[in-house]
């Protein structure tokens, strides 16, 4: 059914953006994991892919509504759970992107989103524009921040067991807290990239 979702988007001649992909939750499943995993089955680069991605969220949203469930289920920007799923990273980034409207999110989902309040989100003005002239550096900014997010959690999950352990997980923590110096470091350069080419477009529209 995944192929089937990708061949129709593949046909969309509309020079508007396309609406959502129209899924079932299983399939949807499918597709959020994918782009959380970084293989994603279409570019967020096109309207084509953003919509195969929103009608995702559409889909399983939906599907955890109906079950009692609020998913995302957590303001991940914030103070994150720890059972806090790659997918929901991905999918709450995605909002701060603008990959994936408010709208395709439900109930107290939305709301979460709206109190979104992530520090290690790097400041990008106009990010409709950004997503116009510098997709790529975003998609990427993207996935080192969901990266980020949940390296973070584990960070503290180390730092707990580093209380109580010895020397080794002293030195695990270590390493860990250098990957995370790391992390961000490339996302203040992709977010620095993006900038620029927005300025650049500004400069010259």
């Amino acid at each position: 059914m995944l192929r089937t979702s990708i061949a129709a988007l593949a046909l969309t001649t509309s020079a508007c953006a396309p609406p959502p992909v129209t899924m079932p939750a299983t399939e949807a499943s499918e597709v959020l994991e994918r782009f959380a995993a970084g293989a994603a089955p279409g570019d967020l680069c096109t309207g084509q892919g953003r919509a195969l991605l929103r009608g995702a969220v559409r889909a399983y949203g939906a599907a955890m509504a109906e079950a009692g469930e609020t998913w995302p289920n957590a303001p991940v920007f914030g103070d994150a759970p720890e059972n806090l799923t790659s997918v929901e990273v991905m999918v709450m980034i995605s909002v701060a992107s603008g990959f994936v409207e408010m709208s395709d999110l439900r109930g107290q989902a939305r709301m979460f989103a709206r109190q979104m309040t992530f520090a290690h989100w790097p400041s990008i003005r106009d990010l409709r524009r950004a997503t116009e002239v510098a997709c790529p550096e975003l998609v990427q900014l993207q996935q080192t921040a969901s990266r980020f997010v949940l390296e973070r959690e584990r960070y503290e999950s180390l730092r707990e067991r580093a209380e109580r352990g010895g020397q080794r997980s002293h030195e695990r923590l270590q390493r860990h807290a250098e990957r995370l110096e790391t992390s961000l470091a490339q996302m203040q350069a992709l977010a620095d990239a993006v900038t620029r080419k927005v300025q650049e477009s500004r400069r010259t529209t």
